[in-house]
């Protein structure tokens, strides 16, 4: 026997999941050994879905992955379909006896060859053909099954279904749908295995039992057993049993020769085992946790209780591991966990208050490398402290009074290896030199006393030094001389400012300094500075004046890193920049740092996480302390060393960004169409997905939306999409983390959709792709146009014959009047298509197209965009007292009457039904649409053709609604729609006469 470790701080600091690869985010996952994963001294990524996620229950009993890569989680709220970003979720409907059984699920088990999933529930089963998204249901009333709690599924090798319940054992024969029950003893069925022999193994209240094929019977397979509750059955190796036993812990049990090897746990109440690819055995228990038991003997617990748990409940209901290797853990109240195995923690150094060996707390200013390949890191306010990787050891250097030859200031802003393996630190002392052969520290004695450095740079045997109030510095290495540039208010030659943030010297040896306020530039050989500044809304000049950092990339590009206005990078032929901000996609404004990785992205420290950004496709992908990067808030400190490592440096320590190339498979995730909206509803929503399908849409089914997912279960909402609809896009079109793709007024003809993905690790995937076909209508068929042909040659030879005829004028006459009949007959039918009969506004029809057209590109533009809609006050009583042909002609008066006072030809006015009108204002925010609702108003209550159809004795007055937004991409046409008519009710309820305003639509916006 044997017992399994505690949990404790230092287990949990070791352990970071099963198989969990070390290894850099965007480049790959490196296949080392779980061994190798298990000794490392990261923490493990544990991540939580529940409800905010779209669970149904908090419960989840049960859990499988079909062939396609799909999530099924059986809860005890329904059962739950995962795609990575959404839960679709079926429950049951009590008047619908063909769906699921009841929302209550017990257990699973998925046919991978029919693509059938079988539902055990607290009411009996439900076989769901997933491609015919249909349900077929066994019941105890309808087929006799045992009892209507199913506890445990499982086919045998014939194809027969076995079914555990709380009262006995059933087969079931899909294909006759015939039951056969078995008494068992102790009634309770709570496992099902098929072992290597296809021997049918049942775990009951009574031990392990099996069924006898010979004599049809189920009978006691003898083992000594430390409890006879068997609640799991695995087979982690031919003939050798797994049991998982209520309050006896785990069996190990040998078929050959019936031994039994017992493990005990501090909980001994084992609810469900699975064993990952790389052997580790996962026990979950009712109330005492998750164990995790390696193949080398080490064990660890996570309890899912007491202060810092990381399980969010104690009582482990299920397990899976998914083909990209996370684990899914159901609990019974906490919902999912995952233990993600290309998650891990970057932080490389930490303070620990426990251990005065560990990095000091605080603002991490600087972290360079030396050539003995130490790590040198300064904290604010706590001097300088050297990490040596050979003996694992921090060593801390502070000012002492005491000693001349000790740091001369705590307050270390920049630290520069030279070219020649000098030290130097910017201290508020000045510059200091670190001497390693005596571990001294000696000041820069040619500085003024009272300098303070914040920033170093060589040039060749020049050193730069950056001041907080003394400008620059340019000091020869060998002779000592110094040259000091400062801002002198004097023209464009001197600094813009005096307080240095940065300095860099670049490839064409020029210097770049960024001050507080401006750039500035020195070319080689010249002692004149040029300034950059933000000039007020020019976007071609930097966005804000405080440079607080400055990259070469491999390109030879600038970069800027500014406080309050992003990165900005320098274009070299026309002397300006190119601005990325926040509303690109930039986490922050406030930039701390940039470097560039072996893949040519930058990697940009800021305030709000890490951002890493494509040049070539300008995309940003923003990393938070979900993907272990230790914090939100970055300051001054990075560097990247030889390796290719990438050091980022914030008040949680210092994370450390690999930059080992790939050195084993990456997951590949499937990417499927899981969606299609045709003029915004859904299209065949029965269906799971559309991959390889070709569709036909009639001539006027112009307007599709797809929708997309990749099933990526390691950071799906960083999975960046691109589509290419072939036939009419130019080129593919990069979408970000927009998972659909909208079309409209498509032509008719062949397209082809193809979707690709790729994950956050840099993983691309293969494009998937369905076809579909849009009639091309009668009168542009090749029938239609061969008919056109032959109607064109007769007329030709009419006219041919008519030449010789006396009456060929007046058949051409004719002729000509044929046209001009066909012509405004042409014009009549559009006019009708689009146009009310009674007021000639546009009608309903026109004016939902064009509705979502204008909308659609509002969202594009992000313009502000209006809808007013009003109707006549009183209109029934108008009826009643003149009729409805003096009604009528109230009607098209008061849409003329608005339509002569709308400002622009592009707004347009229709008729929505009865007195209501619409109108659209494109472009136009809220007071511009107050002042057309005005107009609309006045124009109607002053109009003389109504005064005369109505007489002076009758005011006419209307009643106005007027919703104003700039949209975003979740806004509908509907929406606009709904809001508008309700606050044109809100002005009726308020005594109509009047105008309202919706705030509401606003207040959500904001």
């Amino acid at each position: 026997m044997r017992k399994a470790d505690s949990c404790s701080l230092i287990h949990f600091v070791r352990l970071t999941t099963v198989c969990m690869i070390c290894s850099f985010f965007l480049v790959g996952m490196s296949a080392v050994s779980a061994q190798a994963f298990w000794e490392e001294s990261t923490s493990p990524s544990f991540e939580y879905l529940n409800r905010d996620h779209g669970l149904s229950n908090l419960s989840v009993s049960s859990m499988i992955e079909d062939r396609n890569g799909f999530l099924w989680f059986g809860t005890q709220g329904g059962l739950n379909r995962f795609d990575g970003r959404y839960m679709y979720v079926t429950r049951h409907n009590p008047f619908d006896d063909d769906g699921l059984v009841h929302n209550l699920i017990q257990t699973m088990y998925y046919d991978e060859v029919l693509h059938e999933l079988w539902i055990g529930t607290y009411q009996g089963i439900s076989r769901l053909l997933i491609d015919e998204n249909t349900f077929v249901n066994y019941t105890v009333e309808d087929d006799g099954l045992s009892n209507p709690v199913v506890i445990a599924i499982h086919p045998d090798h014939l194809g027969d279904m076995w079914v555990g319940t709380m009262k006995g054992l059933n087969r079931i024969n899909p294909q006759t749908g015939t039951l056969k029950k078995y008494d068992i003893p102790g009634d309770v069925v709570r496992a099902l295995h098929v072992d290597t022999g296809n021997r049918l193994l049942v775990g009951s209240y009574e031990g392990l039992l099996y069924y006898d094929s010979v004599t049809d019977s189920i009978e006691v397979l003898e083992l000594e057993l430390p409890t006879s509750f068997v609640m799991t059955i695995q087979e982690e190796n031919p003939g050798m049993l797994t049991l998982g036993l209520w309050d006896g812990g785990v069996a190990v049990v040998n078929l050959e020769t019936s031994d039994v090897e017992t493990i005990t746990y501090e909980d001994n109440r084992v609810y469900t085992i699975t064993t990952t690819r790389d052997g580790t055995r996962w026990v979950g228990t009712w109330g005492g946790g998750l164990y995790a038991e390696m193949p080398d003997g080490r064990s660890y617990h996570f309890s899912g209780e007491g202060e810092g748990h990381i399980l969010p409940h104690s009582v482990v209901y299920s397990l899976l591991e998914d083909h990209s290797g996370i684990l899914w853990i159901g609990t019974n109240g906490g919902g999912l966990s995952k233990v993600n195995p290309r998650k891990t923690n970057y932080v490389r150094f930490t303070n620990d208050p426990e251990n005065s060996q560990s990095l000091s707390a605080g603002k991490i200013n600087a972290v360079v490398k030396d050539q003995l390949d130490r790590l040198w890191i300064s904290v604010y306010n706590s001097g300088v402290e050297r990490y040596d990787p050979a003996t694992d050891t921090m060593i801390k250097y502070r000012h002492d009074p005491e000693n001349p030859q000790s740091l001369p200031s705590d307050s270390v802003v920049a630290i520069l290896s030279t070219d020649e393996g000098q030290l130097l630190l910017g201290t508020g002392a000045g510059v200091v030199t670190y001497h390693p052969e005596t571990d001294t520290f000696s000041q820069l004695t040619e500085l003024p006393e009272d300098v303070i450095v914040y920033a170093l740079a060589q040039q060749e045997n020049y050193l730069w030094i950056g001041t907080y109030t003394h400008g620059v510095f340019k000091y020869h290495l060998t002779t000592g001389s110094l040259t000091q540039f400062e801002h002198t208010g004097q023209g464009d030659s001197s600094l813009s400012d005096n307080l240095i943030y940065a300095i860099h010297v670049d490839g064409n040896n020029r210097v770049w300094v960024g001050t507080n306020n401006g750039l500035n530039v020195l070319e080689a050989g010249s002692d004149r500075f040029r300034t950059h500044q933000r000039l007020a809304g020019d976007k071609a000049q930097l966005a804000s004046n405080t440079i607080r950092t400055i990259l070469e990339d491999g390109q030879g590009q600038i970069w800027v890193g500014t406080v309050g206005g992003g990165i900005a990078r320098y274009n070299e032929t026309t002397d300006t920049f190119t601005t990325y901000i926040e509303e690109d996609g930039l986490s922050s404004n406030v930039v701390t740092g940039m470097l560039v990785g072996d893949d040519g992205r930058l990697w940009i420290g800021t305030h709000s996480g890490i951002s890493v950004f494509d040049p070539e496709t300008e995309d940003f992908l923003v990393l938070t302390p979900d993907d272990g990067i230790g914090g939100w808030e970055f300051n001054s400190a990075h560097y990247r060393d030889e390796n290719g490592d990438l050091y980022f440096g914030g008040v949680h320590g210092i994370t450390v960004i690999s930059g080992m190339k790939d050195q084993g498979p990456t997951v590949i995730p499937p990417v499927y169409i899981t969606g299609i909206d045709l003029f915004q509803n859904p299209y065949q929503p029965e269906r799971m997905f559309f991959n390889d399908e070709t569709l036909h849409f009639g001539p006027q089914e112009t307007f599709l939306s797809f929708r997309f997912a990749a099933l990526d279960y390691d950071a799906p909402d960083k999975v960046r999409f691109s589509h290419y609809l072939e036939g009419f896009d130019q080129d593919w079109i990069h979408a970000g983390n927009r998972d659909y793709a909208t079309y409209s007024n498509l032509p008719p003809g062949e397209y082809r959709l193809l979707v690709k993905a790729e994950t956050v690790r840099g993983a691309v995937t293969e494009p998937a792709m369905m076809s579909f076909v849009i009639a091309t209508p009668w009168y542009r068929s090749s029938l239609a146009y061969v008919g056109y042909g032959v109607l064109i040659i007769a007329l030709f030879v009419f006219l041919l014959q008519i030449r010789e005829s006396r009456l060929v004028g007046r058949r051409n006459e004719t002729l000509a009047a044929m046209n001009l009949k066909l012509e405004e007959a042409n014009r009549q039918l559009e006019h009708l298509s689009t146009r009310d009969p009674l007021t000639g506004l546009f009608n309903r029809r026109y004016f939902n197209t064009m509705m979502e057209e204008h909308l659609q590109l509002a969202k594009r533009s992000q313009v502000p965009f209006s809808l007013l809609m009003f109707d006549i006050d009183h209109f029934k009583e108008i009826n009643d007292r003149f009729g409805h042909v003096v009604g009528d002609k109230v009607l098209v008066t008061v849409g003329k009457a608005a339509t002569e006072v709308l400002p622009r030809t592009t707004d347009f006015i229709a008729r929505f039904g009865g007195d209501e009108y619409v109108v659209v204002l494109y472009d136009t925010g809220q007071e511009g649409a107050l002042q057309v609702a005005q107009n609309i108003k006045k124009a109607v209550e002053t109009s003389e053709a109504i005064r005369e159809s109505l007489g002076q004795s009758f005011e006419m007055t209307t009643s106005l609604g007027v919703v104003s937004i700039i949209p975003d991409k979740e806004m509908t046409a509907e929406k606009l729609l709904q809001e508008a008519d309700r606050t044109l009710y809100l002005a009726k309820e308020q005594g109509r006469n009047r105008i309202c305003v919706s705030w509401e639509m606003e207040e959500e916006q904001q």
